[in-house]
């Protein structure tokens, strides 16, 4: 009687821990698909709201002080709340410097003589040789009473981790930072007596832009972060130094980013005129700002689109992730009309699976009649596109993720001059010590590339 009990009260007990076990199961599932649900709709979905050509009440390089007044006026901004559109203007000069060894000195010489402001927007600053003798430059600036913001990336920069210190040393001269975070907790305000921030709504989404605005006069976007690996020759890149009426829409660019992070501002146009300086030569090149920011603009994806449709004559771009399939398809259609193609990529990249993507379409690439070059020693990291008479340089990469879900940011001119340029002093030099691409003949690579492509949504 008693074996039969206990037999009894094992099975009941089984039966319970199964019961258990399946409610936990349950529990788990849809705790795990709330999570995915909440890192689709905040991160994973791609958006694409009208963006391209600019509209009507898009922000002239005129209109920008009062814009930018307008979106500090509401206490509540956030990151949320980024996404300008702005207008065609004018610049004065545009300017490739290609290699650190070409950019850094001019941008050091410019922080040096800089007398009301210096802005930096990075995605990677970090301590080494050149991010030590940035900050020296930007204590300096303190120093001499010019203001000195930055914005910074937490991931790109390792704000919570071999950069920490660093930071506080910037804070501790009085650079005002504050930071981006890609990975949870968020945290608003100036580094290093930051706040909790509740609304996640920087998680995911990389502050990959690259920008410095010296005095609203002088401006400088392109791939490259404020690390030893774009001067020691490891990472090839291309930052564009320009000026005229553009730099006040890049002016805002900062100025908005700063405040919506929690960076302390005062507020209204008399006090943020000062940013904003009449240039003493506006320019004649018909310039524009575009850039992404998820669900809100995507500017730089269909003005990307549009160049690649209308070109005639010529399309060149380099890119060292260029992975989204749309794109690839609009490039091969362009090359199947007649017009040159040429890409540029590294022959060994920096990521794998970005390399493998691309590299899947390379038959239809060459089959059509793109030409691909691969660019040897070192890592190709720039972002330029040309098409016919204009060009467009930034911090964009052609992947899924810049194109919808990172902070982007870059610079279109219309002019065959400028374009010309960018030809002379970047994709001739480069695709003169380049090998043509070709695609892989052997099928375990063929796999891997097809794996890779599988997953050139969240690239």
């Amino acid at each position: 009687m008693s074996d039969t009990l206990t037999g009894a009260g094992r099975a009941r007990s089984t039966h319970r821990f199964r019961r258990w076990a399946l409610r936990a199961l349950l529990a788990l599932a849809v705790v795990l698909a709330g999570v995915y649900a909440l890192l689709w709709w905040g991160v994973l979905r791609t958006s694409e709201p009208a963006s391209w050509p600019p509209p009507a009440d898009a922000v002239t390089a005129d209109g920008a002080l009062v814009a930018t007044a307008a979106f500090l006026t509401d206490e509540g901004t956030d990151v949320n709340d980024l996404g300008t559109h702005f207008a065609w203007t004018t610049a004065a000069s545009v300017e490739p410097l290609v290699d650190g060894t070409s950019f850094y000195p001019r941008m050091l010489e410019d922080i040096a003589a800089a007398r009301g402001s210096v802005h930096l927007l990075q995605y990677g600053f970090t301590p080494g040789e050149v991010g030590d003798e940035f900050a020296a430059a930007l204590e300096a600036a303190v120093a001499r009473g010019v203001e000195v913001r930055a914005v910074v990336d937490e991931y790109g920069s390792k704000t919570g981790s071999s950069s920490e210190e660093f930071f506080d040393r910037l804070a501790a001269a009085g650079v005002q930072v504050v930071v981006s975070d890609l990975l949870p907790p968020c945290y608003r305000g100036l580094w290093p007596s930051t706040e909790l921030d509740y609304s996640f709504a920087e998680v995911g989404h990389y502050e990959h832009r690259k920008l410095l605005v010296v005095d609203g006069r002088v401006a400088y976007t392109g791939g490259a972060g404020i690390q030893d690996h774009f001067a020691n020759g490891r990472f090839h890149d291309v930052m564009t130094r320009v000026t005229g009426d553009v730099v006040r829409e890049l002016q805002m660019v900062f100025l908005t980013t700063f405040a919506a992070h929690g960076g302390p501002l005062d507020r209204g146009e008399p006090a943020l005129a000062a940013y904003f300086p009449e240039p003493d030569d506006p320019g004649a090149l018909r310039t524009i700002v575009v850039g992404t920011r998820h669900t809100r603009d995507v500017s730089a994806l269909q003005a990307t689109r549009e160049l690649i449709d209308t070109a005639q004559q010529r399309i060149d771009v380099t890119n060292p992730y260029f992975t989204d399939d749309e794109i690839v398809d609009h490039v091969i259609t362009a090359a199947e009309r007649g017009v040159r193609v040429r890409i540029l990529v590294a022959q060994d990249s920096n990521s794998a699976v970005h390399s493998a993507a691309l590299r899947h379409d390379y038959g239809r690439l060459l089959e059509a009649g793109v030409e691909l070059w691969e660019y040897p020693n070192a890592v190709v990291h720039g972002k330029v596109l040309v098409a016919d008479d204009a060009v467009m340089f930034g911090t964009i990469n052609l992947d899924a993720w810049a194109l919808y879900r990172a902070y982007e940011v870059a610079v279109l001119v219309d002019d065959r001059g400028t374009a010309d340029l960018f030809e002379e002093r970047l994709f001739e030099p480069d695709i003169a010590i380049s090998r043509p691409g070709v695609a892989p003949d052997d099928a375990w690579t063929r796999l891997k590339d097809q794996l890779a492509d599988a997953l050139s949504y969240f690239l």
